[in-house]
């Protein structure tokens, strides 16, 4: 996808930087003197990428798991 944007390097690093601190795509287009749609889509693209990154780490926690109790220790009588 990098590859074949017409932005530069630099001016998707700040358009990362705007997203990272929840800057408004709106508010970062004015900021950063550019048109409000490409930094719309790279929002977007953005919020796919974490999406599909939460997913994966949620299918990884997910199954069965087994507890060994002898790690607790006994119980304490007082």
């Amino acid at each position: 996808m990098l590859r074949n944007s017409k932005s530069s390097h630099y001016s998707i690093q700040k358009i990362i930087q705007c997203f990272s601190i929840d800057i408004p795509a709106s508010k970062a287009a004015l900021l950063l003197g550019e048109n409000h749609n490409p930094i719309n889509r790279w929002y977007g693209i953005f919020r796919q990428v974490i999406y599909r990154h939460q997913t994966a780490l949620k299918d990884k926690l997910l199954g069965r798991v087994k507890v060994d109790e002898g790690y607790f220790g006994a119980k304490q009588h007082r």
